[in-house]
């Protein structure tokens, strides 16, 4: 299936949720 898709997806995901929380802190 994907799975080349699979690990830069969960990269990805880490990071987006990481600036999130990182923004919502600053804010």
């Amino acid at each position: 299936m994907n799975r080349t898709f699979r690990l830069p997806g969960l990269l990805l995901n880490a990071a987006y949720l990481r600036g999130r929380l990182v923004g919502d802190n600053q804010r």
